[in-house]
């Protein structure tokens, strides 16, 4: 059952990533939070070891997070927005707990840290110069502290040694940087596309990295 539900859910993630493409609104506002819901089925249902409820957590605030950024509006942060960016906060709080309950290796958490620097060098100066000139001084600052618990995050998803978990994690901070630099630098070329396809392969990845058993 928990690997027929993933594997709809993922089929559905392709018709949403068409959607996006080909910017049909309207079947992305139905395909979008159809794939993670049943990818949250799929999770209920699988055996993740003591990573569980946490994992599932994580994507449940995934979903919400989801509905936040579909409803929000082009421009100046809004609530939605925020509503969104809170949500994935909590996902990424539950996710970083969900890999430090499956266990994490010390080495590994350096690879994870070095990947995390090297985007972060890369990227967040441009994107917190962007957040303060569009929305102001304090929400640079909310947006720092979401890269810093996101860039957490990525690091314990390396460090538990999973590797499609790892590589999830890893496509979680790009899908999130790029959004970020759509929203608050500069268009990327089909960067909604972009942003979606390594968004919805980083929690899938997540997910198939912790099963045990379907």
């Amino acid at each position: 059952m928990a690997l027929t539900l993933y594997l709809v859910a993922a089929a559905v993630a392709l018709l949403d990533w068409v959607a996006v493409e080909r910017r049909l609104f309207r079947l992305e506002y139905v395909f979008k939070p159809l794939a993670l819901g049943l990818l949250v089925l799929a999770a209920v249902a699988a055996d993740l070891g003591p990573a569980h409820p946490w994992i599932v957590a994580g994507l449940a605030f995934g979903l919400l997070g989801d509905i936040g950024l579909m409803l929000s509006k082009e421009g100046e942060p809004d609530l939605p927005f925020l509503a969104g960016l809170g949500a994935f906060l909590a996902g990424h709080i539950c996710y970083l707990v969900g890999f430090t309950r499956h266990g994490v290796r010390g080495a590994d958490l350096l690879a994870g840290l070095l990947i995390v620097l090297g985007v972060a060098g890369l990227m967040l100066p441009q994107v917190l110069l962007g957040a303060n000139r569009v929305a102001g001084r304090e929400f640079a600052v909310v947006v720092a502290a979401y890269a810093g618990v996101l860039s957490a995050m990525t690091v314990f998803a390396v460090g538990t040694t999973a590797i499609a978990t790892a590589i999830g994690g890893v496509l979680f901070l790009l899908s999130d940087t790029l959004i970020a630099r759509e929203r608050f630098v500069r268009p990327v070329p089909h960067g909604p596309l972009l942003s979606i396809a390594t968004y919805h392969a980083a929690q899938f990845l997540i997910v198939l990295g912790l099963v045990r058993s379907w």
